[in-house]
């Protein structure tokens, strides 16, 4: 067998994983059950919103009730769990190549394209060999497995960024920008208000595009060229 192709996992464990399928619906049918008594007490306080809603639950009455809507809240659950589990970061990791999967969203990158991977908070970034931000995406576990298997696996890890003493904060009409790279930081920035993530992680694969890798810090945007343009 080559041993070059021998795949390690990282992301949720198997620990993880029990707990996030046990916890939420757990929970769920818990707070299913007690739902109509929770109702009832929060229809007596004025200062609760949905107060029609609450008093139409607060009025259903018997054993039947407690159950479907436990049942429900177990329903609800299971939801959550399977969200979350397809929402984290799957990571296969060998010799030669690296494969990551998110949310039904898969990509993959041979290690000689990679010049530098690192975290970027709990984040996990891959920059290529132009000096172009690969991919970013939020892992899940513990932050040393990540470190010791992309250098166990001969991969470029670093301890930061080796382009973080090249960005600048965008403002509004960068000089330094083009129109129309500047017409992308304006709709992202708008994105990042409204919490619209896919449109912001979409807009920054199209300023990737016209050369430019994109940082956040909370709702502020900074930047750097990249490849041909460094």
């Amino acid at each position: 067998m080559d041993k070059r192709m021998e795949w390690t996992k990282l992301g949720l464990s198997t620990v993880d994983k029990m707990l996030i399928w046990a916890i939420p619906p757990v929970l769920g049918g818990v707070l299913g059950w007690f739902l109509p008594v929770i109702a009832e007490w929060a229809s007596s306080l004025p200062w609760v919103p949905l107060q029609g809603p609450l008093e139409l639950v607060a009025s259903l009455h018997g054993p039947w009730v407690a159950l479907i809507t436990a049942l429900l809240g177990l329903l609800a659950g299971m939801w959550l769990s399977h969200a979350a589990i397809r929402e984290s970061l799957h990571v296969r990791i060998s010799d030669r190549e690296l494969q990551l999967s998110v949310n039904g969203a898969e990509a993959s990158y041979a290690r000689e394209d990679i010049f530098a991977a690192f975290l970027d908070g709990k984040e996990l970034v891959l920059v290529g060999q132009q000096g172009q931000e690969l991919y970013r995406q939020k892992i899940e576990g513990k932050a040393r497995l990540f470190t010791e298997e992309f250098l166990r696996h001969g991969y470029p890890w670093r301890e930061g960024d080796p382009y973080a003493d090249e960005y600048r904060r965008w403002v509004a009409n960068s000089p330094e920008l083009t129109a129309a790279m500047n017409a992308l930081f304006e709709a992202r920035e708008k994105a990042l208000r409204d919490d619209d993530k896919d449109d912001a992680d979409d807009l920054r694969r199209e300023l990737s595009k016209l050369g430019v890798t994109v940082r956040d810090e909370g709702k502020r945007q900074y930047w750097r060229l990249h490849g041909s343009r460094l």
